[in-house]
């Protein structure tokens, strides 16, 4: 008996390994003297998009072309919520008890004076969201598309053989 994975469960285990390799990104760039530069977050968009449609691609190879577009906006929605609230834990935990002084230096670079640990866990969750959101979507549009030909093509032929 084969066993499938829940798409929530799928979505936990693809979001974790995701908000691993976020924080090793961010913790290789403190380490190089590289994390107070914000305009390195654009990779941080390239590792969720990766996870994510890595996520929606394997779920598509699991379904049915009828079935597959609203669970794999819901996929790559689940799996970015799981990967930004656990980055976005990370990093305010880490900013907050680990490197206040980081804190310091992007409160000095940035319009918000007020930062604590609330307020980047919540500036780190929309942010995510909404990169994830976008990346779903984009993804989808392209994969509904995707390998949709090679089956239409074999249904028309197979119709045609039929008749003959």
């Amino acid at each position: 008996m084969k066993t499938s994975i829940s798409m929530e469960k799928r979505g936990l285990i693809i979001g974790i390994i995701i908000a691993f390799t976020l924080a090793a990104y961010f913790l290789v760039m403190q380490a190089l003297n590289l994390a107070q530069m914000i305009e390195l977050r654009f990779f941080n968009v390239l590792i969720i998009a990766g996870g994510i449609c890595y996520g929606i691609v394997s779920l598509k190879n699991k379904l049915d072309e009828e079935e597959f577009y609203l669970k794999g906006l819901a996929q790559g929605i689940i799996i970015s919520a799981f990967a930004v609230i656990f980055f976005a834990l990370f990093i305010s935990i880490y900013l907050s008890y680990f490197d206040t002084l980081l804190l310091e230096e992007i409160k000095t670079k940035t319009a918000y004076k007020q930062l604590d640990g609330t307020t980047i866990f919540v500036s780190i969750f929309m942010e995510g969201m909404a990169s994830g959101a976008i990346i779903t979507f984009a993804a989808m549009q392209y994969l509904k598309s995707v390998g949709t030909e090679g089956k239409r093509a074999y249904h028309k032929e197979s119709e045609t053989t039929h008749i003959h």
